[in-house]
């Protein structure tokens, strides 16, 4: 269900013909091939050993995240940044090797994780998965009008839709095409495992929308950067360019917004979270409205990301894309969120995904 992507974008047929994969090369299907075999060792080898192996990389992503980081640094990326935007007067350099160690350690268990959930069934599931907070998701789906999970690269995110799927419920995620089909296949085949389908994100905001009105339960990351048509909302304590599609897609169907995640709380131990249920009444809801729904997706996931902190996706580009005519502070950040109302899009806010007879439908 909820998969790390970006929210949904529209392309004129020509470009998505421009952008159409090619076959896989040579080079593709190899990669593709030692992705299949390692993925079946950690899913089969022991617990103990396929986790032990995660520790023993963990400082090797260290290493390769410091050499990255003084490559983009100068660019106002990556990791380091992020900890000075979020952390503000709390950051210090040996908080920011603690903290990345912590991240490191997760992130290779991730790997881990995400290669073992094909030998779940629920009975197993249920075994690793406090799943106490699925009743509250299950209730949302038997009111019949579908359940949009809100989301983003926090906790084990492969997780959601494949717990949600497993728990009977009718998953649907989007996925980002990838140059690379061979592998694509064998991440897709992992994804699904649990029984959750995949649509490719372009152009999918019709495929979600009857979705829901079939009852169905669709993932969208919330948590990503985006430049085209971003509303400016308050997330982590600075303004971050957000796409609307969640809130969209609420007020036009009238479904309920579930903000989830699923988080480690122990080695192959982990915690199904609903975050905050937003309730909206369908509408043609204006960009205002819009922003304001964005910002209370954000702030719960800000919640989420504060409670298990060094279980986020701390590399993205989340706060790259500025508000027009922000003054950057004298230690060269962004100023922290203001008490104002979010900035709402720049353009109208019909929903990223859309075409003009989709968005009078």
């Amino acid at each position: 269900m909820v998969v790390p992507i970006d929210a949904t974008r529209t392309r004129d047929e020509t470009e998505q013909e421009e952008d159409a994969p090619a076959a896989p090369s040579v080079g593709d299907r190899l990669l593709a091939f030692q992705v299949r075999v390692v993925s079946w060792l950690f899913a089969h080898m022991p617990e103990f050993l396929a986790y032990g192996v995660a520790e023993a990389l963990a400082p090797l992503l260290v290493f390769m995240t410091k050499r990255r980081e003084r490559r983009i640094a100068p660019l106002g990326r990556g990791m380091v940044r992020n900890q000075r935007i979020v952390f503000r007067d709390e950051f210090s350099e040996e908080m920011s090797r603690e903290h990345m160690r912590a991240w490191a350690r997760h992130m290779t268990h991730m790997a881990v994780d995400f290669c073992r959930m094909v030998r779940w069934d629920r009975e197993r599931m249920r075994k690793a998965v406090d799943v106490s907070d699925v009743e509250r998701l299950r209730e949302l789906h038997a009111e019949g009008n579908g359940v949009i999970c809100a989301s983003g690269h926090l906790g084990v995110w492969e997780f959601c839709g494949h717990v949600v799927a497993l728990e009977g419920m009718p998953a649907l995620a989007v996925s980002r095409p990838a140059s690379n089909q061979a592998l694509v296949e064998v991440l897709t085949k992992i994804r699904t495992s649990g029984g959750q389908r995949i649509i490719e994100k372009w152009g999918v905001l019709w495929p979600l929308r009857k979705a829901l009105s079939r009852g169905e339960v669709i993932g969208l990351a919330a948590d990503e950067n985006d430049h085209e048509r971003p509303a400016f909302v308050p997330f982590l304590g600075t303004l971050a360019a957000t796409n609307t599609s969640p809130a969209f897609l609420a007020t036009r169907t009238g479904a309920p917004i579930a903000v989830i995640s699923c988080h480690r709380v122990g080695r192959a131990k982990f915690r199904f979270h609903v975050w905050e249920v937003i309730r909206v009444e369908r509408s043609r809801a204006d960009s205002d409205e819009l922003a304001e729904i964005t910002a209370r997706i954000s702030t719960a996931l800000s919640r989420a990301i504060r409670a298990y902190p060094e279980q986020w996706l701390w590399g993205s580009r989340r706060f790259l894309t500025r508000p027009e005519g922000e003054v950057m502070g004298p230690d060269g950040l962004p100023p922290a969120a203001p008490t104002r109302p979010p900035v709402a899009p720049t353009r109208p806010p019909a929903a990223p995904g859309s075409t003009p007879s989709q968005e009078n439908a």
